[in-house]
């Protein structure tokens, strides 16, 4: 059974052909991109967008001076504490122009939190890509659950929403964060087709509902394949990953039929793969993530250091597109007990495969050194005692875990509340405003606050 080339290449193709942004849907006969074609377009988008950023955004006035007509790999790196208050040192157009403002503070610091604002063409674009994104596993009249909602017009829920309406699909947007219980017994009056939402809500969903979509999308968060394959086994379903961050316009990546890596919208923006100096990595090689966002010149960002781990898979996807695929494990590791690298990907993994446990929280306290504890709050179902033993036994078994390891044990089927923040580090929470006010922070379900 051959495997469909994903809608992405006849979007991007349809826009390589005659220079539109793609607006709107239909169903052509999909064509692949020309990959030579492709790169000669995104050298042409770096290059106008290097000269107004120059031109335009104080912050990167004095720092590209001179280099216009540098190679990519010879810019400067934009940093998350570069935005850090500095907002306005990016913005390239009126603050009139601004529709959307997004707030991502770190929880725990002193420093100011990162504003990111979009216009009407920046959300239009980040529809589109969602659009096309989505038709893999959508089919038109499709019945839709986004549980990654809210009530401000233009967040993600909304975005899908407005994007999915040209296919004639109908779209149930759920509140972002509320109980387990609340949200299955919506999906079960809704009855969807395709579920999209935070990949252990996802999971807690499942758990409880007696409805079985045929299609799950997990975004905003790490999805190790032993959660992917706990949600298929209690629906059925075939389950999708999507990759994105708030500063790269939420959407960035997202896989094909084939489920073989997320396909990058390239047209838009410009990925890298860096190691721990700088050093461009060649494919298949894991490093941090670094975008450059080709297309969005009132917020322009130049190779900007996401703090995600990441890898570009080098063989060509089985679906026959020759878009970019990166495979993106979750934050950086850390140098943990003994100087071994510390991966949260790497006990999500293992913790997920206990099937007794239903939610968790991660993190680290003290200082790095033999003192360093690894806390764990587990919540499970049943009353067998053994679950946190066996939970110590799988977190042992992985390099650089410390020595210490506290747990605490909650019981019942599912958590009744939102799901717990996991961060090696600080975690991050996310406000926004339309018109750029500044919202108190609340606790975030999103490890760090940006990734969508």
């Amino acid at each position: 059974m051959s495997i469909p080339i994903t809608p992405l290449d006849a979007w991007i193709a349809r826009r390589l052909e005659d220079g539109t942004p793609g607006v709107g849907y239909s169903a052509e006969t999909l064509r692949p991109v020309d990959r030579k074609t492709l790169a000669a377009a995104q050298e042409r988008a770096l290059r106008v967008l290097v000269r107004h950023a120059a031109a335009n955004a104080p912050f990167y006035r004095e720092r590209l001076r001179g280099l216009e007509d540098a190679p990519l790999r010879e810019l400067p790196f934009t940093f998350p504490s570069d935005l850090a208050g500095a907002e306005s040192r990016f913005l390239t157009v009126s603050q009139s122009e601004i529709r959307r403002v997004v707030t991502l503070a770190t929880s725990g610091t002193t420093a100011p939190p990162k504003r990111l604002c979009f216009t009407d063409e920046d959300l239009e674009a980040t529809e589109e890509f969602f659009l096309h994104g989505m038709v893999t596993f959508t089919p038109p009249g499709s019945a839709v659950a986004v549980l990654m909602g809210g009530t401000r017009p233009d967040g993600i829920g909304a975005l899908l929403k407005r994007g999915l309406r040209r296919l004639g699909c109908s779209v149930h947007v759920f509140p972002l964060g509320e109980p387990p219980a609340a949200t299955a017994a919506r999906l079960d009056e809704v009855r969807p087709s395709v579920v999209v939402g935070l990949p252990a809500q996802v999971a807690a969903a499942a758990e409880l509902s007696h409805h079985a979509p045929r299609v799950a999308l997990l975004s905003g968060d790490m999805a190790p394949p032993s959660l992917r394959r706990r949600i298929e086994a209690r629906w059925g379903c075939r389950v999708f990953v999507h990759y994105g961050l708030t500063e790269s316009g939420w959407g960035c990546a997202v896989e094909c039929a084939a489920r073989e890596g997320c396909h990058v919208r390239e047209l838009d923006l410009l990925p890298e793969i860096v190691d721990e100096n700088g050093n461009v990595l060649p494919q298949g090689e894991w490093g941090e993530v670094t975008l450059t966002t080709l297309t969005r010149r009132s917020f322009p960002l130049l190779r900007y250091r996401s703090g995600d781990e990441g890898r570009f898979l080098p063989e060509c996807c089985s679906c026959g597109s020759v878009l970019r695929r990166v495979e993106v494990r979750g934050r950086l590791p850390r140098r943990g007990a003994g100087g071994h690298l510390l991966r949260l990907y790497d006990a999500e993994e293992v913790l997920w495969r206990l099937p007794q446990v239903r939610d968790f929280a991660l993190s680290l306290s003290g200082g790095k050194d033999r003192h360093e504890t690894l806390l764990l709050e587990l919540v499970v179902s049943g009353e067998d005692g053994d679950i946190a033993a066996k939970a110590v036994h799988a977190l042992r078994a992985l390099p650089g875990i410390p020595p210490h390891i506290v747990v605490t044990q909650h019981f019942g089927p599912v958590p009744e509340r939102p799901g717990p923040k996991r961060s090696w580090g600080d975690a991050c929470v996310l406000t926004e405003d339309r018109s750029g006010r500044r919202i108190p922070p609340s606790p975030s379900p999103h490890p760090r606050g940006g990734r969508s």
